[in-house]
């Protein structure tokens, strides 16, 4: 065994993978992703370490691939070595690769799903009754691609009752079966395929190509995308699953049903597919919108616009889009510090720059490399260090007490730690670090939230809703920007970069794509608000790629943004508005009109109910209401 070349090493992998997973495409894909690494291996890959996994981690990083890929690959390189151990009959044997070491924590993405409106108008281009009726199959019965390939005509019921659904006997994903349906008024064209059939075997392959063989996954894949192209919409056949999945929950199918139509073995994966499509979502905010008194609600929007936006046959090429920002140069930093302590910081800096959203990378390298000068510079003017190694914990207790006395804030001295403990673990990973220090505690100040008080949000909002009736171009972003803000709660990092295809005007909802933490969310959005979209964006490039708020064909930039939302506030009377204001203000008034925390959660795009708190903090007299609408409960069961 120890003397297998490392091919042979890979093939053995394949033959094991293959027998445990019969008919799956596990062995294709990991082997491929072990072959990656083992391209880099001078030596045999019985001697590999956890820095050569951490060296490989990083160049894939470099390379921009996706974090959900690098954890795949991950993942293959643990099993790889799992199995190499057990060839070696020495299960206990030490894996070099370690998850909580090498994984990254995987963005949460929304459901690919199509608006309506792009699902409308793809079907509109489908021109072939074979390809209509394999689009049906995916958009109408949540069919994979790959499960329509394999479709055969024994494999469908056609119910004599012409208003029963037809009945599909599918074989999914991990050779499970189940049944699946499609409705009659959707099935047209598959029983006008049925019957245009040449061959009567019904144990053949049910679509064919044009020389009469089955038709494969990648020449489906194909035409969607030929369609796709036609029609200007960005399709690929798992997004028609993807919309599936939407209208069934939005239709009222329960996520056990759901599950078992798509063929799903745990609810976790069917859940990924409806994340931004839960109706009762939409129908608490909505309620919490309306209530009345001092809210949203007390001032009455401008009629909505049934016109929609000009769209072009052909979207022209994005006019307003952020370029990518090069790569952090520092050269010129902090030339005056040691070798040891200036590199180690531009090391962390150049590995840490991919994994930020390129839209933040510069302002993100700023603060950190600002946060780490304040500490650098008085661990030089305090000690005589040599060394990283030389670093104890009591120089960092020492650090934080000298920052507190000079008057900086428990919550600034914890965020410049939070920086300095990045680079020192980065430095262990690498081995260039024996021991990090332990770290000193806080006991910090409880946050309140920031919220306008009900008569600055009514002044507010009147203030703007009355600037909504003026033609000016500056005054619609205005009130674009400050709806967006104020009526469905959003970063303002994450307005900046939303794009015109994020905007679904239908369910008048917007989807925040690598929110904070890389998650994506959808947010609802008021009539009111949409109908300023609406008025912007007329004035302004909107191809679907577009941004959405944008200035003289120019990115809007944050420090013009905040400028804009205070401005709004001086001239309403109201000082101190600012985008992360506005946000807890929206929170505070959604959960007093009733929205359940939970609801408000997602809708704020947290993944813990304690940071929700934060924003949010019950009225008094909203917890009296609360509290007696309890009482008289109780009171009526025991009376």
């Amino acid at each position: 065994m120890r003397n297998r070349t490392n091919q042979q090493w890979l093939e053995a992998f394949d033959t094991y993978l293959r027998r445990r997973y019969p008919g799956r495409t596990t062995a294709k894909h990991y082997v491929s992703d072990v072959r990656i690494f083992v391209k880099g291996c001078r030596e045999s890959v019985l001697t590999v370490t956890a820095v050569e996994i951490d060296c490989f981690v990083e160049a894939q990083r470099a390379e921009q691939r996706a974090v959900t890929t690098v954890n795949r690959r991950v993942a293959a390189l643990k099993t790889f070595f799992d199995f190499v151990g057990q060839e070696l009959g020495k299960p206990e044997r030490e894996n070099p690769v370690s998850r909580r070491r090498h994984t990254a924590r995987a963005p949460k993405y929304l459901p690919r799903d199509l608006s309506d409106g792009e699902a409308a108008r793809f079907v509109a281009v489908v021109d072939t009754t074979r390809d209509k009726a394999m689009v049906a199959l995916m958009l109408y019965a949540g069919l994979r691609v790959k499960e329509v390939t394999e479709l055969r005509p024994r494999d469908i019921t056609v119910p004599a009752r012409e208003e029963e659904a037809l009945q599909l006997r599918v074989m999914g994903k991990g050779r499970k079966e189940r049944m699946a349906y499609l409705q009659r008024e959707v099935a047209g064209e598959l029983l006008k395929y049925l019957a245009e059939r040449r061959s009567a075997n019904a144990e053949e392959p049910l679509f064919r190509n044009r020389r009469g063989k089955a038709i494969t996954t990648a020449g489906v894949e194909h035409r969607v995308k030929t369609y796709a192209a036609r029609s200007g919409v960005t399709v690929t056949c798992h997004r028609l699953r993807h919309t599936y999945a939407r209208w069934m929950v939005e239709g009222g199918v329960p996520i056990l049903a759901l599950a078992r139509l798509m063929g799903h073995t745990h609810l976790r994966s069917t859940q990924r597919y409806i994340d931004g499509a839960d109706p009762r979502i939409r129908q608490e905010y909505e309620r919490a919108m309306g209530q009345t008194g001092a809210t949203y609600a007390a001032v009455k929007p401008r009629p909505a616009s049934s016109t929609p936006l000009a769209r072009p046959e052909r979207a022209p090429k994005p006019t307003v889009s952020r370029p990518v920002p090069e790569r952090f140069d520092g050269t010129q930093w902090q030339t005056a510090w040691p070798a040891w302590l200036r590199e180690a910081c531009l090391a962390w800096l150049d590995h840490q720059w991919m994994q930020w959203k390129p839209s933040q990378r510069k302002h993100h390298a700023h603060v950190r490399l600002s946060q780490l000068r304040i500490f650098g510079e008085w661990l030089l003017s305090q000690h005589r260090f040599q060394g990283w190694d030389d670093l104890q914990s009591y120089h960092i207790a020492a650090f934080a007490d000298a920052q507190l006395e000079r008057g900086l804030k428990a919550n600034s001295v914890r965020t410049i730690l939070d920086g300095v403990y990045a680079v020192l673990c980065y430095l262990e990973r690498r081995g260039k670090l024996s021991t990090v220090p332990s770290r000193p505690q806080f006991v910090l100040p409880e946050p309140l939230p920031r919220h306008l008080e009900p008569g600055e949000l009514l002044a507010l909002e009147t203030y703007v809703a009355q600037l909504q009736t003026t033609s000016s171009d500056e005054a619609k972003l205005d009130c674009a920007l400050y709806y967006v803000l104020a009526h469905g709660g959003v970063r303002i990092s994450e307005v900046l970069d939303l794009q015109v295809n994020d905007l679904d005007w239908a369910a008048r909802r917007v989807r925040i794509r690598d929110g904070k933490g890389h998650r994506d969310r959808v947010v609802c959005l008021t009539q009111t608000a949409v109908t300023a979209l609406r008025a912007y964006l007329a004035t302004v490039p909107h191809a679907p790629e577009d941004l959405v708020f944008s200035s003289r064909q120019r990115p809007l930039s944050y420090q013009v943004a905040l400028k804009r939302i205070r401005r709004l506030g001086h001239a309403a009377g109201v000082h101190g508005v600012s985008p992360i204001r506005l946000r807890h203000t929206y929170a505070t008034t959604l959960l007093n009109n009733g929205l359940t925390l939970d609801a408000l959660r997602r809708l704020m795009g947290h993944q813990d109910l304690t940071t929700t708190l934060i924003y949010a903090r019950l009225a008094d007299t909203t917890v009296e209401a609360q509290y007696q609408a309890a009482m008289q409960s109780v009171h009526d069961l025991t009376s």
